[in-house]
């Protein structure tokens, strides 16, 4: 049977000593592949904790910004309602103005003719005292 085969250098052939250090290698590959799952479990855990805390955190925040937009929103609504209310007293306002400009401008022209009248009621005395003539 060795016949058979092709021709090996003995030197080429592997000893029990070269497959027990090989051996002794892979148990030290596999203790550190062990250590760097260990490793990277450990990592997912903390990178895990802290994406949930971030969450968290991020929850609350959009909570308390809600709830200011919510009361900017209340307060906006308020402004609203006195600017309302600002309008409704600034149209009484100008209904007034529109009564008093008129009061006014009959006053004026009443005190206008009085005066007129006062007037020719001067000038008529006047002429018929015989002032003019």
């Amino acid at each position: 049977m060795m016949e058979s085969m092709p021709p090996i250098v003995w030197a080429d052939l592997a000893t029990k000593a070269d497959v027990e250090r090989l051996d002794g290698r892979l148990d030290t590959l596999t203790l550190r592949a062990d250590q760097n799952l260990s490793d990277i479990q450990q990592l997912t855990r903390t990178v895990a904790e802290q994406g949930a805390s971030l969450g968290s955190r991020i929850d609350r925040l959009g909570e308390r910004l809600d709830a200011r937009i919510d009361g900017v929103s209340d307060r906006l609504d308020g402004v609203s309602v006195r600017m309302d209310g600002i309008g409704v007293r600034m149209d009484d306002l100008g209904v007034q103005m529109g009564q008093l400009g008129r009061a006014v401008t009959i006053g004026a022209a009443t005190m206008a003719i009085t005066v007129v009248v006062f007037m020719i009621g001067t000038i008529a005395s006047l002429i018929v005292a015989g002032a003019f003539g």
